[in-house]
């Protein structure tokens, strides 16, 4: 059974249990609670040793075919330039559709916390590089500690060659346990949809965020249904483009529901390299950069979010192309640097925003705090199509990509 499949399978049950959930037990609310993080703990469980070994003998396969500087430009200019186009797309549609007015109020409990951007950079060189793995969000420091030992091994080749044969069985090891856990994450996202279901109805109930919940969703749909099938068509003029989206449903799903990137990373590596044929090297070294620094979709919600946050206090909204263009090039940059933050980053990247707009606009994004956790999940599931829909284009130009039949896809 493919593992879409089974992950909608999963779905189903955990929808169906949210419906029958009872809203005034504690008990109840404890265990779903309960089995949401262990679900979401299983999903990356492992990750990072499978990152590690994989990412060391990509760096060394491409520094040794001198792929490495080539790979690595292509990488960040569509990250860059996905970024951009997605934060201008979701400009466009608060323009088209208007912006939905959120009522002023201050949620107890709201966060209002920093970006700590100056705390990222310090945890990426940790004081010893073994720290790295003591990470449990942030995979910079251990895919840049990953990507010096590759580097290393390619300077005395004849010395590591024994240490490149054990990380390509270590890798092709951890390959097949992290295969292991995201056939079995189908079991686990019947608890992670159960909570995510609960969540929204709770959502719904306020009926104060249904507009902004509706835009959200329709940008979602614009940009899986047209926007990357027109990118691919571009970059990738031999290939269906809903072929290569057809590949995307299982990380799509995990990424909608955990609204977690390191859950859908583990589930990215096996359709860009079992579905999608990209080689490992490619995989092992591009998507790990577009997991921490493609945020495109968190650009788009950011841009959105800072809008219906402007509206809701004024009726003016942006007059003018430059602070149209500022907002689309910040939205675009902050969306780069939240990775080391968990499912409230993009919140917090609001929060910036709205701190750097002033003008009474600094507490502002207080008013959008119930609603982070689908602001989550739209930002997720967008920068997981963005991670795929990147890292494939870049392993095309560089000759590494053979899409396999659809009825081999897993």
């Amino acid at each position: 059974m493919k593992i879409w499949i089974k992950y909608l399978i999963g779905l189903s049950l955990g929808i169906g249990i949210a419906f029958a959930f009872p809203e005034d037990s504690s008990v109840a609310s404890w265990i779903i609670t309960f089995l949401h993080d262990i679900s979401i703990r299983f999903g990356k469980y492992s990750l990072f040793p499978f990152l590690f070994f994989t990412a060391v003998l990509g760096t060394y396969k491409l520094k040794e075919n001198a792929q490495l500087f080539k790979t690595l430009t292509l990488t960040f200019l569509f990250i860059f330039l996905f970024a951009f186009l997605m934060s201008a797309v979701g400009l466009l549609s608060v323009l088209i559709l208007g912006s939905p007015r959120v009522p002023i109020f201050q949620e107890d409990g709201a966060l209002s916390v920093p970006l700590n951007i100056g705390d990222a950079f310090l945890r990426i060189l940790p004081h010893n590089a073994f720290l790295s793995f003591s990470e449990s969000v942030f995979i910079l420091p251990i895919f840049i500690f990953a990507t010096l030992v590759g580097a290393s091994c390619t300077v005395d080749k004849l010395n590591s060659r024994p240490l490149i044969a054990l990380f390509d069985s270590l890798s092709r090891l951890f390959y097949a346990l992290m295969a292991f856990f995201v056939d079995m994450f189908a079991i686990a996202l019947i608890a992670v949809s159960a909570y995510w279901m609960i969540e929204f109805k709770m959502l719904l109930i306020s009926k104060t965020f249904i507009r902004f919940v509706l835009l959200l969703f329709i940008d979602f749909l614009f940009v899986i249904f047209v926007f990357y099938p027109i990118i691919i068509k571009i970059t990738c003029r031999s290939e269906n483009p809903y072929k290569i989206m057809y590949a995307s449903i299982a990380p799509l799903v995990a990424a909608f529901f955990s609204s977690d990137a390191n859950v859908t990373l583990n589930i990215l590596f096996r359709h860009l390299n079992e579905s999608l044929g990209v080689r490992r090297r490619i995989t092992s070294f591009v998507l790990p950069i577009f997991s921490a620094f493609g945020r495109a979709g968190s650009a788009l919600v950011i841009t959105v979010s800072f809008l219906v946050v402007m509206t809701s206090y004024s009726s003016l909204g942006m007059q003018s192309f430059v602070d149209m263009s500022y907002l689309v090039l910040l939205s675009t940059l902050l969306s780069m640097c939240i990775s080391h933050t968990s499912r409230e980053g993009v919140y917090i990247a609001v929060s910036v925003i709205c701190a750097i707009y002033g003008s009474g606009f600094e507490s502002a994004f207080l008013i959008i705090y119930p609603a982070i956790f689908f602001m989550a999940s739209i930002a997720t599931v967008l920068d997981a199509i963005t991670a795929l829909v990147g890292t494939y284009i870049v392993a095309n130009y560089c000759k590494m990509a053979n899409t396999r039949e659809i009825r081999f896809f897993i």
